[in-house]
Protein backbone atom coordinates (compact mmCIF):
# COMPACT_ATOMS: atom_id res chain seq x y z
CA UNK A 1 0.00 0.00 0.00
CA UNK A 2 1.27 3.13 -0.71
CA UNK A 3 0.77 4.88 2.87
CA UNK A 4 2.94 1.77 4.19
CA UNK A 5 6.68 1.37 4.38
CA UNK A 6 7.45 -2.20 3.14
CA UNK A 7 10.97 -3.04 4.81
CA UNK A 8 11.60 -6.01 2.48
CA UNK A 9 14.90 -5.96 0.64
CA UNK A 10 12.97 -7.47 -2.41
CA UNK A 11 9.81 -4.95 -2.05
CA UNK A 12 12.02 -2.36 -3.78
CA UNK A 13 11.12 0.05 -0.96
CA UNK A 14 13.93 -0.59 1.23
CA UNK A 15 16.70 2.30 0.02
CA UNK A 16 13.74 5.12 0.86
CA UNK A 17 16.30 7.79 -0.57
CA UNK A 18 16.48 6.38 -3.90
CA UNK A 19 13.04 5.24 -4.16
CA UNK A 20 10.58 7.46 -5.22
CA UNK A 21 7.45 7.52 -2.51
CA UNK A 22 3.96 8.05 -3.75
CA UNK A 23 2.55 11.23 -3.07
CA UNK A 24 0.26 10.51 -1.13
CA UNK A 25 2.33 9.27 1.49
CA UNK A 26 1.18 11.10 4.86
CA UNK A 27 -1.94 12.49 3.55
CA UNK A 28 -5.82 11.96 4.14
CA UNK A 29 -5.94 11.01 0.86
CA UNK A 30 -4.98 7.64 -1.29
CA UNK A 31 -2.91 6.96 -4.06
CA UNK A 32 -4.75 7.86 -7.22
CA UNK A 33 -6.69 11.08 -5.94
CA UNK A 34 -3.86 13.81 -7.08
CA UNK A 35 -3.62 15.01 -10.73
CA UNK A 36 -1.29 13.80 -12.99
CA UNK A 37 2.79 15.13 -12.47
CA UNK A 38 3.43 18.45 -14.14
CA UNK A 39 6.14 16.54 -16.70
CA UNK A 40 3.35 14.81 -18.47
CA UNK A 41 2.56 18.91 -19.64
CA UNK A 42 6.24 20.60 -19.79
CA UNK A 43 9.23 17.79 -19.44
CA UNK A 44 11.05 20.65 -17.88
CA UNK A 45 8.72 20.40 -14.28
CA UNK A 46 8.49 17.96 -11.98
CA UNK A 47 7.72 14.52 -12.59
CA UNK A 48 8.70 11.06 -14.48
CA UNK A 49 9.96 11.02 -18.11
CA UNK A 50 11.41 8.80 -20.69
CA UNK A 51 14.11 10.23 -22.03
CA UNK A 52 15.20 7.30 -24.24
CA UNK A 53 11.88 7.03 -26.45
CA UNK A 54 13.39 3.61 -28.69
CA UNK A 55 12.02 1.04 -25.94
CA UNK A 56 10.29 0.64 -22.82
CA UNK A 57 11.09 0.94 -19.28
CA UNK A 58 10.06 -2.24 -17.31
CA UNK A 59 9.52 -0.57 -13.88
CA UNK A 60 9.57 -3.13 -10.69
CA UNK A 61 12.44 -3.83 -7.72
CA UNK A 62 15.14 -3.71 -10.60
CA UNK A 63 14.42 -1.89 -13.45
CA UNK A 64 15.39 -2.52 -17.37
CA UNK A 65 15.06 -1.52 -20.32
CA UNK A 66 13.77 -3.24 -23.81
CA UNK A 67 14.76 -1.87 -26.90
CA UNK A 68 15.14 -3.07 -30.78
CA UNK A 69 18.10 -5.39 -31.57
CA UNK A 70 19.99 -5.33 -34.96
CA UNK A 71 22.16 -7.64 -36.57
CA UNK A 72 25.26 -6.39 -38.57
CA UNK A 73 28.07 -8.20 -40.53
CA UNK A 74 31.59 -7.14 -39.66
CA UNK A 75 34.49 -6.01 -42.35
CA UNK A 76 35.63 -9.67 -41.47
CA UNK A 77 32.52 -11.02 -42.73
CA UNK A 78 31.65 -12.06 -38.70
CA UNK A 79 28.15 -11.46 -36.98
CA UNK A 80 27.41 -9.31 -34.38
CA UNK A 81 24.35 -8.04 -32.78
CA UNK A 82 24.15 -4.29 -31.62
CA UNK A 83 21.81 -1.57 -30.48
CA UNK A 84 21.43 2.31 -30.90
CA UNK A 85 20.56 4.49 -27.96
CA UNK A 86 21.94 8.18 -28.96
CA UNK A 87 22.88 10.66 -32.35
CA UNK A 88 24.17 13.90 -33.19
CA UNK A 89 21.52 14.33 -35.79
CA UNK A 90 18.29 16.16 -34.15
CA UNK A 91 15.63 15.32 -36.63
CA UNK A 92 16.69 11.43 -36.20
CA UNK A 93 16.80 11.26 -32.64
CA UNK A 94 13.45 12.89 -32.46
CA UNK A 95 11.60 10.22 -34.96
CA UNK A 96 13.48 7.66 -34.04
CA UNK A 97 13.13 8.04 -29.84
CA UNK A 98 16.62 8.12 -29.30
CA UNK A 99 18.89 10.22 -26.89
CA UNK A 100 19.82 13.50 -28.45
CA UNK A 101 23.22 14.98 -28.47
CA UNK A 102 24.91 17.30 -30.29
CA UNK A 103 28.14 16.64 -28.36
CA UNK A 104 28.55 13.36 -29.74
CA UNK A 105 29.57 14.88 -33.33
CA UNK A 106 32.71 16.29 -31.67
CA UNK A 107 33.79 12.15 -30.79
CA UNK A 108 34.78 11.83 -34.34
CA UNK A 109 37.85 13.37 -33.54
CA UNK A 110 41.60 11.91 -32.62
CA UNK A 111 44.64 12.97 -30.58
CA UNK A 112 46.31 13.59 -33.80
CA UNK A 113 45.20 15.14 -37.33
CA UNK A 114 46.07 11.45 -39.01
CA UNK A 115 45.47 8.72 -36.50
CA UNK A 116 42.61 6.75 -35.21
CA UNK A 117 39.46 8.82 -34.15
CA UNK A 118 36.73 8.21 -31.59
CA UNK A 119 34.35 7.22 -33.95
CA UNK A 120 34.39 4.31 -36.55
CA UNK A 121 33.77 5.98 -40.09
CA UNK A 122 30.93 3.22 -41.98
CA UNK A 123 28.74 4.00 -44.54
CA UNK A 124 24.98 2.81 -45.04
CA UNK A 125 24.35 -0.45 -47.27
CA UNK A 126 20.92 -1.85 -48.06
CA UNK A 127 19.58 -0.19 -44.91
CA UNK A 128 22.18 -1.47 -42.63
CA UNK A 129 25.71 -0.29 -41.34
CA UNK A 130 28.28 -2.17 -43.32
CA UNK A 131 31.68 -3.04 -42.78
CA UNK A 132 32.56 -2.38 -39.27
CA UNK A 133 35.89 -3.23 -38.00
CA UNK A 134 36.43 -3.09 -34.42
CA UNK A 135 34.99 -5.89 -32.40
CA UNK A 136 34.49 -7.70 -29.00
CA UNK A 137 34.95 -10.29 -27.38
CA UNK A 138 33.08 -11.52 -24.46
CA UNK A 139 34.33 -14.61 -23.48
CA UNK A 140 36.12 -13.28 -20.47
CA UNK A 141 34.44 -13.60 -17.16
CA UNK A 142 33.64 -10.78 -15.36
CA UNK A 143 35.47 -10.96 -11.92
CA UNK A 144 36.61 -8.34 -9.32
CA UNK A 145 38.25 -8.62 -5.91
CA UNK A 146 37.67 -6.10 -3.30
CA UNK A 147 40.79 -5.06 -1.44
CA UNK A 148 42.41 -5.80 1.41
CA UNK A 149 41.94 -2.79 3.69
CA UNK A 150 38.87 -0.92 2.25
CA UNK A 151 36.71 -2.24 -0.41
CA UNK A 152 38.04 0.52 -2.85
CA UNK A 153 40.27 0.49 -4.33
CA UNK A 154 39.94 -3.74 -5.51
CA UNK A 155 42.84 -5.91 -5.15
CA UNK A 156 41.57 -7.17 -9.05
CA UNK A 157 39.52 -7.33 -11.87
CA UNK A 158 38.73 -8.49 -15.42
CA UNK A 159 36.27 -7.06 -17.20
CA UNK A 160 33.65 -9.30 -18.83
CA UNK A 161 33.68 -8.34 -22.06
CA UNK A 162 37.44 -6.62 -23.90
CA UNK A 163 36.87 -4.59 -27.11
CA UNK A 164 39.72 -4.87 -29.77
CA UNK A 165 42.44 -1.71 -30.25
CA UNK A 166 39.39 -0.95 -33.40
CA UNK A 167 36.04 -1.28 -31.32
CA UNK A 168 34.29 2.01 -30.52
CA UNK A 169 30.62 2.03 -29.90
CA UNK A 170 30.67 5.15 -31.62
CA UNK A 171 30.00 5.15 -35.76
CA UNK A 172 29.89 8.15 -37.76
CA UNK A 173 27.88 7.56 -40.81
CA UNK A 174 29.84 8.85 -44.24
CA UNK A 175 27.00 8.67 -46.44
CA UNK A 176 24.43 10.29 -44.15
CA UNK A 177 25.75 13.69 -43.31
CA UNK A 178 28.61 12.55 -40.91
CA UNK A 179 26.53 12.40 -37.86
CA UNK A 180 27.90 10.64 -35.29
CA UNK A 181 25.71 7.42 -33.60
CA UNK A 182 26.12 5.77 -30.40
CA UNK A 183 25.86 1.90 -31.42
CA UNK A 184 26.98 -0.41 -28.73
CA UNK A 185 27.56 -4.26 -29.37
CA UNK A 186 25.62 -6.03 -27.23
CA UNK A 187 26.84 -9.98 -28.41
CA UNK A 188 28.82 -11.29 -31.01
CA UNK A 189 29.88 -14.09 -33.63
CA UNK A 190 26.64 -16.38 -32.46
CA UNK A 191 23.61 -17.25 -34.97
CA UNK A 192 19.75 -16.09 -33.86
CA UNK A 193 18.72 -19.47 -33.63
CA UNK A 194 20.98 -19.98 -30.21
CA UNK A 195 20.06 -16.37 -29.34
CA UNK A 196 16.37 -17.26 -29.53
CA UNK A 197 16.79 -19.44 -26.67
CA UNK A 198 16.88 -16.56 -24.73
CA UNK A 199 13.69 -14.71 -25.49
CA UNK A 200 12.13 -14.60 -22.16
CA UNK A 201 15.62 -15.00 -19.95
CA UNK A 202 18.36 -16.62 -19.06
CA UNK A 203 18.44 -19.56 -17.15
CA UNK A 204 21.26 -20.10 -14.43
CA UNK A 205 21.81 -23.41 -15.86
CA UNK A 206 22.89 -21.80 -19.09
CA UNK A 207 23.95 -18.20 -18.05
CA UNK A 208 27.50 -19.08 -17.97
CA UNK A 209 27.95 -19.54 -21.58
CA UNK A 210 25.47 -17.55 -22.67
CA UNK A 211 27.47 -14.60 -21.44
CA UNK A 212 30.60 -16.31 -22.62
CA UNK A 213 29.17 -14.95 -26.14
CA UNK A 214 26.77 -11.57 -25.13
CA UNK A 215 27.15 -8.29 -22.96
CA UNK A 216 26.68 -8.98 -19.25
CA UNK A 217 24.49 -6.26 -18.74
CA UNK A 218 21.88 -8.14 -21.04
CA UNK A 219 18.77 -9.52 -19.10
CA UNK A 220 16.97 -11.29 -22.74
CA UNK A 221 18.06 -11.18 -26.38
CA UNK A 222 15.23 -12.07 -28.88
CA UNK A 223 16.44 -11.73 -32.40
CA UNK A 224 13.13 -13.17 -33.95
CA UNK A 225 11.21 -10.26 -32.21
CA UNK A 226 14.26 -7.83 -32.57
CA UNK A 227 14.45 -7.47 -29.24
CA UNK A 228 17.16 -7.04 -26.22
CA UNK A 229 16.40 -6.28 -22.41
CA UNK A 230 19.08 -4.48 -20.77
CA UNK A 231 19.56 -3.63 -16.57
CA UNK A 232 19.59 -0.19 -15.75
CA UNK A 233 21.57 1.56 -13.49
CA UNK A 234 20.33 4.11 -11.11
CA UNK A 235 22.13 7.59 -10.28
CA UNK A 236 21.43 11.15 -9.99
CA UNK A 237 21.37 14.35 -11.88
CA UNK A 238 20.91 17.60 -10.52
CA UNK A 239 19.24 16.19 -7.73
CA UNK A 240 16.66 13.78 -9.65
CA UNK A 241 17.07 10.33 -9.64
CA UNK A 242 17.24 8.71 -13.04
CA UNK A 243 18.27 4.88 -15.06
CA UNK A 244 20.63 4.91 -17.14
CA UNK A 245 22.50 1.84 -19.17
CA UNK A 246 25.94 1.14 -19.20
CA UNK A 247 28.05 -0.40 -22.43
CA UNK A 248 31.24 0.53 -22.53
CA UNK A 249 34.37 1.63 -20.33
CA UNK A 250 38.42 3.42 -21.64
CA UNK A 251 39.35 1.87 -18.18
CA UNK A 252 39.14 -1.46 -17.30
CA UNK A 253 38.43 -0.71 -13.64
CA UNK A 254 34.77 1.10 -14.45
CA UNK A 255 33.90 -1.18 -17.10
CA UNK A 256 34.31 -4.37 -14.32
CA UNK A 257 32.28 -2.70 -11.34
CA UNK A 258 29.71 -0.79 -13.79
CA UNK A 259 29.27 -4.49 -16.33
CA UNK A 260 30.50 -2.91 -19.22
CA UNK A 261 32.71 -3.46 -22.13
CA UNK A 262 36.50 -2.60 -21.82
CA UNK A 263 36.62 -0.30 -24.87
CA UNK A 264 40.34 1.04 -25.06
CA UNK A 265 39.65 3.49 -27.92
CA UNK A 266 37.16 5.28 -26.35
CA UNK A 267 40.04 6.79 -24.77
CA UNK A 268 41.31 8.42 -28.03
CA UNK A 269 38.09 10.83 -26.48
CA UNK A 270 39.56 13.97 -24.95
CA UNK A 271 38.09 14.73 -21.17
CA UNK A 272 38.82 17.37 -19.07
CA UNK A 273 36.83 20.16 -21.36
CA UNK A 274 33.76 19.37 -20.28
CA UNK A 275 31.49 22.14 -21.83
CA UNK A 276 34.21 24.19 -23.57
CA UNK A 277 34.90 24.08 -27.44
CA UNK A 278 34.40 20.82 -29.30
CA UNK A 279 33.86 18.79 -26.31
CA UNK A 280 32.15 15.46 -26.78
CA UNK A 281 31.88 14.80 -23.00
CA UNK A 282 29.95 15.50 -19.73
CA UNK A 283 30.82 14.95 -16.30
CA UNK A 284 30.13 12.04 -13.97
CA UNK A 285 31.37 12.25 -10.20
CA UNK A 286 32.14 8.94 -8.58
CA UNK A 287 32.35 8.37 -5.39
CA UNK A 288 34.81 5.98 -3.71
CA UNK A 289 34.73 6.02 0.04
CA UNK A 290 31.00 6.81 1.06
CA UNK A 291 28.46 5.15 3.37
CA UNK A 292 28.01 1.57 2.94
CA UNK A 293 25.47 -0.60 4.71
CA UNK A 294 26.93 -2.14 6.85
CA UNK A 295 27.87 1.13 8.59
CA UNK A 296 24.18 1.60 9.43
CA UNK A 297 24.03 1.38 13.42
CA UNK A 298 22.38 -1.61 14.79
CA UNK A 299 18.44 -0.81 15.95
CA UNK A 300 17.19 0.72 12.48
CA UNK A 301 13.21 1.59 12.19
CA UNK A 302 11.42 -0.83 10.46
CA UNK A 303 14.09 -3.57 10.23
CA UNK A 304 15.77 -1.45 7.47
CA UNK A 305 18.95 -2.44 6.18
CA UNK A 306 20.32 -0.12 3.88
CA UNK A 307 22.26 2.80 5.25
CA UNK A 308 20.04 5.87 3.75
CA UNK A 309 23.50 7.79 2.83
CA UNK A 310 25.02 4.54 1.14
CA UNK A 311 26.79 5.29 -2.01
CA UNK A 312 30.27 4.77 -3.84
CA UNK A 313 32.40 2.60 -5.23
CA UNK A 314 33.44 0.78 -1.73
CA UNK A 315 29.39 -0.48 -1.31
CA UNK A 316 29.71 -1.24 -5.12
CA UNK A 317 32.33 -3.79 -4.49
CA UNK A 318 30.77 -4.76 -1.68
CA UNK A 319 28.12 -6.21 -3.95
CA UNK A 320 24.98 -3.95 -2.69
CA UNK A 321 24.01 -2.23 -5.14
CA UNK A 322 25.08 0.71 -7.75
CA UNK A 323 27.62 3.22 -6.75
CA UNK A 324 24.59 6.27 -7.17
CA UNK A 325 26.81 8.22 -9.93
CA UNK A 326 26.22 12.03 -9.87
CA UNK A 327 25.51 12.74 -13.76
CA UNK A 328 25.73 16.31 -15.27
CA UNK A 329 23.61 17.62 -17.93
CA UNK A 330 21.00 15.05 -19.24
CA UNK A 331 18.00 15.88 -21.77
CA UNK A 332 15.22 18.00 -20.52
CA UNK A 333 17.67 19.54 -17.54
CA UNK A 334 19.89 20.94 -20.29
CA UNK A 335 21.49 21.08 -23.65
CA UNK A 336 24.93 19.47 -23.15
CA UNK A 337 24.14 16.07 -22.85
CA UNK A 338 26.61 13.52 -24.14
CA UNK A 339 26.18 9.74 -23.25
CA UNK A 340 30.23 9.63 -23.04
CA UNK A 341 30.99 10.95 -19.36
CA UNK A 342 34.17 11.92 -18.02
CA UNK A 343 35.30 10.34 -14.88
CA UNK A 344 35.83 12.89 -11.81
CA UNK A 345 36.66 10.18 -8.95
CA UNK A 346 36.00 12.14 -5.72
CA UNK A 347 36.23 11.00 -1.84
CA UNK A 348 35.62 12.60 1.25
CA UNK A 349 38.39 13.66 3.51
CA UNK A 350 39.93 11.92 6.52
CA UNK A 351 38.06 15.29 8.88
CA UNK A 352 34.77 14.45 6.97
CA UNK A 353 34.65 11.18 7.70
CA UNK A 354 36.14 11.31 11.46
CA UNK A 355 33.61 14.13 12.50
CA UNK A 356 30.63 12.73 10.59
CA UNK A 357 30.05 14.98 7.80
CA UNK A 358 29.75 12.87 4.96
CA UNK A 359 25.94 12.65 2.92
CA UNK A 360 24.92 11.42 -0.07
CA UNK A 361 25.10 13.59 -2.57
CA UNK A 362 22.69 13.98 -5.99
CA UNK A 363 23.99 16.71 -7.49
CA UNK A 364 26.89 18.36 -9.48
CA UNK A 365 27.23 21.80 -7.71
CA UNK A 366 27.19 19.43 -4.48
CA UNK A 367 30.32 17.98 -5.09
CA UNK A 368 31.95 21.17 -6.61
CA UNK A 369 30.85 22.98 -3.61
CA UNK A 370 32.11 20.51 -0.97
CA UNK A 371 35.00 20.32 -3.03
CA UNK A 372 35.76 23.94 -2.94
CA UNK A 373 35.14 24.41 0.92
CA UNK A 374 37.76 20.91 1.44
CA UNK A 375 35.32 18.36 2.43
CA UNK A 376 35.92 16.28 -0.99
CA UNK A 377 39.45 15.54 -3.06
CA UNK A 378 40.39 13.09 -5.45
CA UNK A 379 41.33 9.53 -3.42
CA UNK A 380 44.51 10.10 -3.71
CA UNK A 381 44.00 13.68 -1.33
CA UNK A 382 44.75 15.92 -4.47
CA UNK A 383 42.20 18.38 -5.41
CA UNK A 384 38.88 17.08 -7.58
CA UNK A 385 40.22 16.69 -11.01
CA UNK A 386 39.54 14.45 -14.43
CA UNK A 387 40.72 11.16 -13.93
CA UNK A 388 40.98 10.62 -17.63
CA UNK A 389 38.04 7.95 -18.32
CA UNK A 390 35.14 7.73 -20.39
CA UNK A 391 32.24 5.74 -19.86
CA UNK A 392 29.25 5.30 -22.67
CA UNK A 393 26.44 5.26 -20.18
CA UNK A 394 23.46 6.50 -22.34
CA UNK A 395 20.39 7.74 -19.76
CA UNK A 396 16.70 6.22 -19.69
CA UNK A 397 14.79 7.73 -17.20
CA UNK A 398 14.34 10.62 -15.02
CA UNK A 399 11.96 10.12 -12.32
CA UNK A 400 11.54 13.32 -11.00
Amino acid sequence: MPNQFDPDVASGFDDPTVQIADPSFATAIQAGYQGPMASDEDHALVGPVNLLRNGHVNFGVNPNFTLPLYYGKSASNMSYWWIVTDTSDQSNAQALGLNFSPKLRFAAQGVTADGMIGAEQLDIVNNTVYGRRGLVDFSPVRHIVPGNSTPFPPASVQPGSVGDAEYTPLIQIQNAGYEVWNAPIVAGDVNADYLNQFCDGVPAAQAADFYSKVHDQVLSICPREALVTLKTIRGFSFGKSVLYLVSDGSDPLPATIDGGTFAPRLGLVRTGGDDSLFSAIERFFVNTNGYTNRDLPAGAPNNETHHPWRQGLSSAVLGEGDPLNILGAIPTVAFDYSPLWNFNLWAWTDYAVKNGIRTRLTGEFEVLGMAAAGYITNPNGEPLSDAGIVNNCPIVHRFL
